[in-house]
């Protein structure tokens, strides 16, 4: 399938010019040529035509037309003006809604059409256009000099009314293109200059309100929106209140374009769209906008988008354009293995050739550089084929990119996802990745661009790295840096090449740039013990020992790197704490990206601003690669000396099982694992009995790990894994059990307190010495850090009650929580420890009683061990008990403990009550605190003071009592108290149940009853025998006043009972006492029924759940049934008492002289009721309408035939039906005038 059979190919390459349409044979097929999407056609038909007719009265201003070069604003003006001078030009006109609209102007002008190409101002040029065209039509006149005119309006209407004497049924109607061409260049006369143009053109939107002069001119952008006139914008605010825009918007461009250039048939929109589907997946819109593809294939949607941007290319032509690329191609194939379309990088070959666009400057930059990138890109791109042609694309959209976003030198430009979709860019190898397609071709895009600024040495390509990395062309970034980087690196010595050798294994090592001492390359360093899993600090040293000296304080080891391109001079020592690294051998690739490395630092620092940034960069590329090198060859590179043994690097990890696993690792992690290797017996020699640990502890998080210990010491169930292994490594913990007397470290502490005596302390320099500086617990033997001595410390204090004291903090068993909670830092400055004192046995043994515990548990705290801990948890446990029942007891109160609404208490009771127990809680809280042995060593409660607590355990159960009363009570009495409320307060039972009620509450209430077991069941009981007489007594009050089944279904026939329908037919006669009726109805629907009520429906609530019965608001003295029957009856007084009432009021004279004025067959009813005294059945409306006109103020008016006759026939015959019609209307109205129409009676007498 070739191109060409897609499409209907239209070639569209002239330019239309405006004069093209002054004549009528040119322009009829600028006329028939010009397509209208929808959109244009509703501008047209709402906005242009309204304003340029002059048949109805409207507020008439100037037209705009606004469209960039190429998109058919001259074509359009071009068919507005001729079908406005040529009325049957209108026929030509393919939209069918504008074809009807257009005949309000068409033939009604006659038009003169400019292309403004002057400096002159706008009034004389457009006064002067006018008055030529004038001439040429056969009207003569001369409009004044511009210096004698104070307004324009003057002179135009002066020349209209000319122009109307010889075309008095048309106007004039004034065409200019280009116009804003012609303001940008008044420009350069000033700003009075352009001022006065804007003023001339107000002045012509102002006279279309009045005259039969219209104009219509073409603009590129929106003049009102244009910032080039922004220094006259009060001006061009004035103008713009006398003129409306017409604007060709992106989407008429593409309607026009798919219609007419690239117009396809149905089958070729099969063919097309079964051609691009298989590719959709592959771009992230093209499924949503394939009707968009489908209708401009084969351009590229976003081709025009990006075309309008282009406003830098002065006189760009889309249609000529796309005209031309459609030529190129249509007897190509269209590729079966690509989208095929032609996207806007295409453009950039017209643009390139060029030279009248290459004049432009900034044109002309542009091509430079996009020249020059081509080259580089084809001569050196590492890919081939199609990936190279992918590559061009790129460059090239990339440049015609450059020209469209405003200013060549913004940072803007195109992401891969753009260029994937505004190109559709394809990659045929994407299709087999097996991955997300669109994803899978975004990366290839990237990696494209990737290649391509690698193959440029990233020239003339930058990036941003917001809006998801927008790649444009930087026509400033022209510096040829590697041949920069690669003349540097020919001068560089072997002592430049060491420095910078030593600063990339600072690099790879994760050196700070901030030196142990200035001027030397020495660093703080620190290794793993691997035998303990802790650290240990010692220095690195990029140098021969000759420096050791500067390093201090000493530590525990020293690392040197000796320099690889001079060679070291110093004498080994073969010291036990001294490890050598020699980088022995080298290849091309290390030194020569040593070397670049190595350049590229010296040229940045000379250099500034972006070249900076590209040196650093570059030198971050090369040092990347010799970190790549070196862990690939760091194993056979490197050369390792201890104690005088030199291997390669790996000899020394070699038979080591206790190595970490290095399957991850990175330089500094097998340079550092080397060295723990070579030190290990080092590090034991200097602290044989240091603790093992299971979790590595380093000196970055060796205070944490003990401020995390603490925490667990003092919160055994909420221990981390971290504080676990600490306190099994010290030897303080036998599973969950502290078990501070198996620990080495705790009985050497308390080994030198015994040593002190009886009631001594144990300081801080007694136990804690330093070495070189740094403190340790006993340094010749386990050289225990500070920190892991707290820890130790912290254990006797929380379970042997030692205490701590620190400036200004004493801690002891009792305030553990606090010590814990002590940052570490401040608990290593401690002062001294000093042992505990021992327990008040009577005390404890009060406690015990007091929870009711025996009182072996108090002797068995003092024997310690595990007898000591169950115990004491034994007694925290009936602690924390008790403390619930006191809080739930305190919650009762709160809402008082009353019964019926009334109090079981006094107020000063409850108060006294709320009191005792606040106290009482108070202490039972206080023993949370004694939650270990040791702490029940400092307890501060006497024998006397435990046994005063009795008192708040007897009131807690004194309100448990009471509680519970009125737990058990509570549901009957509520029950009971409503029940109270909805009998009547006369009721034999509600008196009878108040007196039963006040004997219930003094019982409760009493002292003496509250002691009775029994009281609660034998309340119970009486109050359920009350329940039960209520329940007797309220079914008979509701078997009285409701209806049962029979009666019900009696209720229900009155209810459709033909008396009450009577009733109601005669409700709307006047005369009748229809309140009778009403009343009635609102007593039978009082009645109610219920017949469905059970004894045990009354056991949860006291009124019946079907009907809500509340004897106290219902209670009558008749029973419901009797009340039916006497509503049966009451229906019949009604009804005979009504008849009654209207025999009577039809025997008046008045209603006897109506009845003559009713039609026969109502008068016959009527007739009929008064001699039969007997109302008929059923009632028709028929009756009650004779019965309300004959008791209604009826008025008779007499006419005679004669009369009518007169009225008929008094402008003459024959006359039409119409006019016999109005004659008896007229007629008829004379005779009702003043009167009520329905309540006249017309009567013809002779």
């Amino acid at each position: 399938m070739k191109y060409r059979d897609t499409i209907q190919f239209e070639p569209l390459e002239t330019t239309i010019q405006i004069g093209q349409a002054d004549r009528k044979e040119t322009a009829a097929p600028l006329v028939s040529s010009y397509v209208i999407s929808d959109e244009m056609a509703e501008r047209l038909s709402n906005v242009l035509f309204p304003q340029l007719q002059f048949e109805y009265p409207a507020d008439n201003k100037g037209l705009l037309i606004v469209g960039n070069y190429g998109t058919g604003k001259s074509h359009l003006m071009s068919l507005i003006s001729a079908i406005a001078e040529h009325a049957d030009l209108v026929e030509y006109i393919k939209n069918p809604r504008v074809r009807a609209d257009a005949v309000c102007i068409a033939g009604k002008f006659k038009v003169a059409r400019t292309e403004l190409n002057t400096t002159m101002p706008l009034r004389d040029a457009m006064c002067s256009t006018i008055e030529t065209y004038l001439a040429s039509i056969g009207v003569s006149y001369t409009f004044p000099p511009s210096d004698k005119v104070v307004n324009n309006k003057i002179p135009l209407e002066e020349m209209m009314a000319v122009f109307a004497e010889q075309y008095p049924q048309q106007g004039l109607l004034l065409v200019v293109d280009e116009l804003l061409d012609y303001l940008r260049s008044r420009m350069g006369q000033g700003t009075s200059a352009v001022i006065a143009d804007f003023n001339f053109l107000r002045e012509v939107g102002e006279v279309a309100k009045d005259l039969r002069f219209r104009f219509i001119a073409g603009v590129q952008v929106s003049l009102f929106e244009s910032p080039e006139f922004e220094f006259v914008a009060d001006s061009l605010r004035r103008v713009k209140d006398r003129f409306e825009q017409i604007s060709i918007a992106r989407r008429d461009v593409k309607f026009v374009i798919a219609e007419r250039l690239l117009a396809k048939t149905a089958e070729q929109q099969v063919k097309i769209r079964e051609h691009l589907l298989p590719f959709a997946k592959f771009y992230g819109d093209m499924n949503e906008r394939m009707d968009e593809y489908v209708r401009l294939f084969p351009i590229h949607p976003e081709y025009i988008d990006v075309f309008e941007l282009l406003t830098i290319v002065e006189k760009r032509q889309v249609m000529k354009s796309l005209s031309q690329a459609m030529q190129a191609v249509l007897d190509l194939d269209v590729p079966t293995g690509e989208p095929g379309l032609i996207a806007f990088d295409r453009y950039w070959g017209i643009m390139s050739e060029d030279a009248s666009l290459r004049s432009i400057p900034d044109v002309r930059e542009v091509v430079e550089r996009s020249n020059k990138l081509e080259s580089l890109v084809d001569l050196g791109y590492p890919k081939k084929g199609a990936a190279k042609l992918l590559a061009m694309r790129i460059v090239h959209a990339l440049s015609v990119y450059r020209l469209a976003v405003g200013n060549i030198e913004a940072k803007i430009g195109l992401t891969a996802e753009n260029l994937r979709d505004n190109l559709c860019l394809y990659d045929p190898l994407v299709a087999e990745m097996g991955g997300d397609p669109a994803e899978d071709l975004r990366g290839a895009i990237e990696t494209a661009l990737r290649l391509i600024r690698k193959t440029v040495n990233g020239q003339f390509i930058s990036s941003t790295e917001r809006d998801g990395g927008q790649y444009y062309l930087d026509v400033k970034k022209t510096i040829d840096y590697d041949s920069q980087i690669e003349k540097r690196a020919e001068t560089l010595g072997v002592a430049t090449l060491d420095r910078y050798y030593a600063n990339a294994l600072m690099r790879v090592l994760e050196c700070s740039d901030r030196t142990l001492v200035t001027g030397c390359q020495i660093w703080q360093h620190e290794i793993e013990w691997l035998d303990r899993k802790t650290s240990r600090l010692g220095y690195l040293f990029f140098g021969a020992p000759n420096d050791r000296s500067t390093a201090s304080p000493p530590r525990e080891f020293y690392l040197y790197f000796l320099p690889r391109y001079r060679e070291a001079e110093f004498k080994d020592e073969k010291r036990a704490d001294e490890v050598f690294f020699r980088l022995a051998k080298i290849d091309a690739t290390f030194d020569t990206n040593l070397k670049q490395y190595a350049a590229a630092l010296n040229e940045a620092a000379t250099a500034a601003g972006d070249a900076k940034n590209v040196y650093n960069s570059k030198a971050a590329a090369s040092l990347q690669l010799l970190v790549n090198w070196l862990q690939d060859n760091l194993m056979s590179a490197y050369e390792v000396t201890y104690q005088g043994k030199t291997k390669p690097l790996m000899e020394w990890l070699k038979g080591n099982v206790s190595l970490p696993s290095l399957n991850r690792a990175n330089v500094k992690d097998f340079i550092d694992t080397v060295s723990s290797v070579c030190l290990g017996s080092h590090f034991s020699d200097r602290a044989p009995e240091y603790p093992r640990f299971s979790v590595l502890i380093t000196e970055e998080n060796r205070v944490q790990a003990a401020q995390d210990t603490l925490r667990g010491i003092a919160n055994p169930n909420n221990r981390s894994k971290q504080a676990i292994a600490v306190l099994s490594a010290l030897e303080l913990l036998d599973g969950e059990k502290l078990v501070p007397d198996r620990s080495r470290y705790t009985r050497h502490i308390l080994d030198l307190l015994q040593k002190k005596g009886q009631g001594q302390v144990l300081n801080y320099s007694e136990l804690i010495q330093e070495d070189a500086g740094v403190p340790y617990l006993d340094a010749a033997k386990y050289r225990l850090e500070p920190e892991w001595a707290i820890v130790t410390l912290a254990v006797l204090v929380r379970e042997y009650n030692y205490t701590l004291t620190i400036p200004g903090k004493k801690f002891d068993a009792m305030n553990f929580a606090e010590l814990a909670s002590t940052p570490v830092k401040d608990l290593v400055d401690f002062q001294h420890l000093k042992a505990p004192k021992d327990y008040d046995l009577e005390a404890l043994k009060a406690l015990c009683n007091l929870f009711g515990l025996e009182t072996g548990k108090a002797v068995a705290i003092t024997q310690g061990g595990k007898v000591a801990d169950d115990a004491t948890q034994d007694i925290g446990t009936a602690a924390l008990k008790t403390i619930e029942r006191v809080v739930a007891s305190q919650q009762t109160l709160q809402s008082k403990l009353g019964l019926f609404g009334k109090a079981l208490a006094s107020d000063g009771e409850q108060s006294e009550y709320r009191s005792r127990l606040d106290r009482f809680k108070d202490f039972l809280q206080s023993l949370q605190a004694y939650n270990t042995p040791g702490k029940l060593k400092t307890f501060r409660y006497g024998v006397e003071e435990v046994n005063s607590q009795h008192l708040g355990l007897d009131t807690l159960l004194e309100v448990e009592r009471l509680r519970r009363s009125i737990a058990e009570l509570g549901a009957i009495a509520g029950y009971l108290a409503e029940a109270e409320l909805i009998l009547p307060s006369t009721h034999p039972w509600v008196e009878k149940w108040k007196v039963d009620k006040d004997a219930i509450l003094a019982r409760i209430t009493s002292p003496v009853e509250r002691n009775n077991r029994s009281l609660t069941t034998e309340i119970s009981s009486q109050l359920q025998q009350t329940k039960q007489e209520y329940l007797h007594a309220y079914q008979s009050l509701h078997v009285a006043v409701r209806l049962g089944n029979s009666a019900d279904t009696q209720k229900q026939q009155l209810v459709s009972d033909s008396r009450l329908k009577s009733l109601e037919q005669l409700a709307t006669v006047r005369i009748v006492h229809v309140n009778q009726l009403q009343k009635w109805r609102g007593d039978l629907l009082k009645l109610q029924s219920c017949f469905v009520l059970t004894e045990s429906d009354l056991q949860t609530s006291p009124r019946c759940p079907h009907c809500d019965f509340k004897p106290s608001d219902e209670i009558s003295a008749i029973a419901a049934e009797d009340n039916l029957q006497h509503l049966d009856r009451q229906l019949d007084d009604i009804l005979a008492s009504w008849t009654q009432r209207l025999l009577e009021e039809l025997a008046d004279p008045a209603a006897q002289e109506n009845l003559d004025l009713l039609s026969t067959q109502r008068k016959q009813l009527v007739n009929e009721f008064r001699a039969a005294k007997i109302l008929p059945n059923p009632i028709a409306n028929e009756f009650i309408q004779a019965i309300n006109e004959v008791l209604s103020n009826l008025s008779k008016i007499a006419i005679s035939p004669v009369d009518l006759v007169k009225v008929l026939m008094q402008d003459g015959t024959p006359a039409t039906p119409d006019d016999i019609e109005q004659r008896f209307k007229t007629y008829l109205s004379s005779l009702l005038k003043g009167e009520d129409r329905k309540n006249v009676r017309i009567v013809v007498e002779e």
